[in-house]
């Protein structure tokens, strides 16, 4: 659903006073969002969004409160780059939001393999980067921050409603319950954390990670939150590619990939409880699907008593998930992200490069 590049070059100018555009094209408009690239006089390429839904609109009018922790000096930290938000207004019911425009490709998650070498230790090391960051940026803003024992009681209150809807395999319940009253597991300090992270939130150059989009759920939480997606990959060496990346950043965390896979599983019971909850049964019937095969891959661990082991489960089928929520546009909310999205941006395919738009002669002024 392509937007009209003039209309929403037109409405940057009330959201930002002063700026030019001297060209536009759509920038993977959809049904969450217009949203166009257009050059303005000074060469920069920017990014013109107006939401069309209220989770969408809700997402960045937080995001762009979050980004304001992304000081300059927080943002030489960083080997990414953030986008800026340049200037919003009230647009009827919904709003514009001019922000600067990441450039590189989207990452898809397909792209994390041994075809793309050192693209795996370029995504942990960046998110390492991340969760070094002082904590204290994100509480003297006031972002969301909680305890382990909050983070934890989050992924209890889950447990026992996803139970409670009596459609989750005995063995994954069982599995969930250890892993939750396993006090070895939570012996963790939280850490500033990005909340939302799926394979479309990164923007890449080959195989580095150039950029990092979709911040309306930044607070501090559990660091294992952010590399849960990963364990969807087919490609085993190159998610432990990625968790010895992050860890030459970071230091040893013993239990960071245990946490990273209970985050994942359950994942895919939120996936079901927002079919439950929506009464779409279509969701519901897929979900249904993916924890009974994640459960068959359960039964045959060799101890079904001892803590998730990321090694015997790494595809866990959770790459059906991410192809799914994908196509969707869409990821399972976690407690503390903003909506059930990730970041909203265009396909691989429809990526404008930041610093070589292509703007066809119709679009220029």
């Amino acid at each position: 659903m392509a937007a009209n590049p003039f209309t929403l070059a037109a409405l940057a100018t009330s959201a930002v006073p002063g700026i030019e555009v001297v060209g536009a094209v759509d920038d993977g408009s959809d049904d969450e969002s217009e949203a166009v690239a257009a050059r303005i006089a000074d060469g920069r390429v920017v990014r013109i969004v107006v939401p069309r839904t209220p989770a969408t609109l809700a997402r960045l009018r937080d995001q762009a409160v979050t980004l304001h922790v992304f000081t300059r000096a927080v943002r030489d930290r960083l080997p990414f780059e953030a986008p800026e938000t340049l200037g919003t207004a009230p647009l009827q019911r919904t709003a514009v939001v001019v922000s600067t425009r990441l450039g590189g490709t989207t990452l898809r998650l397909s792209d994390v393999s041994p075809a793309n070498p050192g693209l795996a230790a370029s995504i942990g090391t960046a998110i390492a980067a991340l969760h070094d960051l002082p904590t204290s940026i994100v509480v003297e803003a006031g972002l969301p921050h909680r305890s382990i024992a909050e983070i934890r009681q989050g992924l209890v209150d889950v447990f026992d409603r996803v139970a409670a809807t009596g459609r989750v395999p005995a063995p994954l319940l069982a599995r969930w319950e250890i892993a939750l009253e396993d006090a070895a597991l939570w012996q963790l300090q939280p850490r500033v954390v990005h909340g939302d992270l799926q394979a479309p939130a990164f923007r890449r150059e080959q195989s580095t990670i150039t950029g990092i989009d979709g911040w309306h759920a930044l607070g501090l939480g559990d660091p294992a939150v952010d590399l849960a997606w990963l364990l969807g990959n087919e490609h085993a060496s190159s998610v432990d590619e990625a968790f010895v990346a992050y860890a030459g950043v970071r230091g040893a965390d013993r239990q960071l990939r245990r946490r990273a896979m209970l985050h994942a599983e359950l994942d895919v019971a939120r996936w079901l409880l927002h079919g439950v909850e929506s009464q779409d049964a279509a969701v519901v019937a897929d979900a249904e699907g993916m924890l009974a095969r994640l459960a068959d891959r359960v039964a045959d661990d060799d101890d079904e008593s001892t803590a998730l082991q990321p090694e015997r489960l790494h595809t866990m089928d959770l790459a059906d998930v991410q192809q799914l929520l994908d196509e969707r546009g869409t990821s399972v909310a976690r407690p503390g992200a903003a909506g059930s999205m990730a970041s909203g941006t265009a396909s691989e395919a429809e990526t404008v490069e930041v610093g070589d738009v292509d703007l066809p002669e119709s679009s220029r002024r």
